[in-house]
């Protein structure tokens, strides 16, 4: 056996921060969206399941995620985030994914727009829409109150309480 078998690697500083930058190439080749945080039009939920997706397909850990994911913030949502970092006790450690994701949605989606999203769930049926297009809007809403629909029954029963009488006739 060579001596160089025995030899433990060990990256040296450069090499993190290459890596590190690949990843961030990688990361925007996959255009991930931005975040500003103040755009009347901006939803945090849709920021944080886009990014989730890219992230995940990238195999990342629970650090690289919070860093790239950051990346993507910017004007009030980048000062959140900073302020989230600066003010964590160190005994806590490090902003993990999960930390992050909880801790961005309550600050920068009100309470008050992810109510009507559950209320317009609640009260969504099909109307005018096809069954398909029912479905998608249904399924686009209960992500933002996952209780409702956790349950396949539960998930089933709200689900056909939206659908046309017509339909619901057909079916019986």
């Amino acid at each position: 056996m060579t001596v160089q078998a025995n030899q433990e690697v060990v990256p040296c500083p450069h090499q993190q921060v290459t890596t590190m930058a690949f990843r961030l190439r990688d990361f925007n080749r996959m255009n991930p969206p931005t975040f500003y945080g103040f755009k009347v039009d901006e939803d945090p939920q849709k920021f944080i399941d886009e990014v989730s997706k890219i992230l995940l397909a990238m195999g990342l850990s629970t650090s690289e995620k919070v860093e790239l994911s950051t990346y993507q913030l910017k004007e009030v949502a980048q000062a959140w985030y900073v302020q989230l970092r600066d003010n964590r006790p160190l005994r806590d450690g490090p902003v993990t994914w999960e930390i992050f994701k909880e801790a961005f949605i309550d600050p920068l989606f009100p309470r008050e727009m992810r109510e009507e999203n559950v209320v317009e769930l609640i009260n969504l049926f099909q109307g005018g829409r096809t069954v398909h297009e029912y479905s998608l809007k249904f399924i686009k809403l209960s992500k933002y109150d996952p209780s409702l629909v956790s349950d396949p029954r539960d998930q089933m029963s709200h689900f056909v309480e939206g659908v046309s009488e017509d339909l619901q006739e057909e079916c019986h």
